[in-house]
């Protein structure tokens, strides 16, 4: 038992380094990719499509790779992933032309798709051995906004002195020491790791979407992702438009990051005393909450609002997202994790494009028309719709409604 226990601990460690790490490289590409285009003589237009490329091949590529990655393990498909991705950079450093770039771009985006999904699966994987599911998926995700708070102004420091090569040579090493040091710790730890589950031939996105309470779970997780995606765009043109506060905009962001980092644990622990380790019941108060962030920012003018808004948006978050983890897995049991992330990742970004999207476009419109704060009580009639949605599912569908032990079995 106690070596089990000091396996469950070194996979936990492992997987939320590694998440660290490789996210570090993430965030310091993105935030500086568009500087760099742009730099390196690309147009508008150029920018835009090299970047749709990136984008397409980052959230998109593990998903008709999901089978396949599936049936090797997940510690080979990370070193795969990453070695891709560092190659892609590598070669983007080189690249001249729209061609080369588009193709080394997407070379590097596939190995971040891969690395994304093989990376989710160890995490499942580490969960079964944890205590508690949602506190591993908490420290991962406060492991994600520290590495997205601190990549981002290094990497723009050396982006702004025009050494765009510099930093893709470190986010190419930064994924190349990941992809091989987390392959050479899970070897080291196969031996005393429970065997993965065979892959089955019938074993597609049919089979995982067949699953009780998996088509109620995507829905819940889509309409999560719609409340989310108005913090990086309705919200943004909000503070930078109609504030006319541009320059005070990434401090919101930096808020949203230094409170997940500091309360995360916290909030996961309370939360599940409060729902009675009920991840469906958690579900819902995280869209109550994003009501309740809504309203306020509705209610409070200025920047002021906007920050109390942020503080309540963020605790929302906090619960909601190691929640939608907790509840995949739950369903998945031993199933096809690699098709049952590839599906949720296609929920988070289309979720998180349309609400992006459309939320934009609907504030512009609104704005326009002298009535910009009313949107804020559109997005608040949405969460409040998502929270009640999912409530009716939590108890109408058979697979939701069998969630009723604890969140960390």
């Amino acid at each position: 038992m106690q070596m089990s226990t000091a396996t469950a601990s070194r996979a936990a460690r492992y997987i939320t380094l590694h998440y660290f790490v490789t996210n570090m490289g993430l965030f310091g590409l993105l935030s500086t990719l568009a500087v760099s285009l742009t730099a390196a003589g690309f147009d508008a237009a150029q920018t835009g499509f090299l970047i749709l490329v990136f984008t397409i091949t980052n959230k998109v590529a593990k998903v008709p790779l999901a089978r396949w990655l599936d049936r090797i393990s997940a510690a080979s498909s990370v070193l795969a992933g990453c070695l891709a991705a560092a190659a892609g950079f590598m070669f983007l450093r080189i690249a001249g032309g729209l061609a080369l770039t588009a193709a080394a771009l997407a070379l590097a985006g596939l190995g971040i798709s891969v690395n994304s999904l093989a990376s989710k699966q160890l995490a499942a994987d580490a969960s079964d051995r944890a205590e508690s599911r949602a506190r591993l998926f908490s420290l991962i995700n406060i492991a994600v906004n520290i590495a997205s708070a601190a990549a981002a102004p290094v990497a723009l420091f050396f982006a702004n002195r025009h050494h765009d090569n510099y930093v893709l040579t470190a986010v190419a090493a930064i994924y190349c020491i990941a992809g091989v040091t987390t392959f050479l710790n899970y070897s080291r730890m196969r031996p005393a790791l429970r065997p993965r589950a065979a892959g089955a031939p019938l074993r597609g996105y049919r089979t995982v979407l067949a699953l009780p309470g998996m088509r109620s779970f995507l829905l819940i997780n889509f309409f999560g992702w719609l409340c989310y995606g108005q913090l990086f765009n309705s919200l943004a043109i909000y503070v930078s438009s109609t504030l006319k506060s541009p320059g005070r905009l990434g401090w919101l962001y930096t808020l949203n990051a230094l409170l997940i980092v500091a309360a995360q644990l916290s909030v996961t622990r309370l939360a599940g005393r409060w729902t009675k380790d009920r991840p469906a019941i958690a579900a819902v108060a995280a869209y109550t909450t994003f009501t309740l962030s809504f309203i306020t920012i509705y209610l409070v003018p200025g920047y002021p609002g906007a920050v109390a808004a942020v503080v309540v948006f963020t605790l929302a978050e906090m619960m909601f997202v190691p929640t939608m983890d907790v509840l995949l897995l739950r369903l998945l049991g031993q199933e096809s994790r690699a098709i049952g992330y590839g599906m949720f990742s296609i929920g988070n970004a289309m979720g998180e494009a349309v609400g992006g999207g459309v939320g934009v476009a609907v504030y512009r419109w609104l704005s326009g028309s002298g009535y910009g704060r009313e949107f804020w009580l559109i997005t608040a009639a949405l969460a409040l719709a998502s929270a009640v949605v999912t409530h009716k599912l939590r108890v109408t569908s058979a697979g939701l409604r069998s969630l009723t032990t604890s969140v960390a079995a």
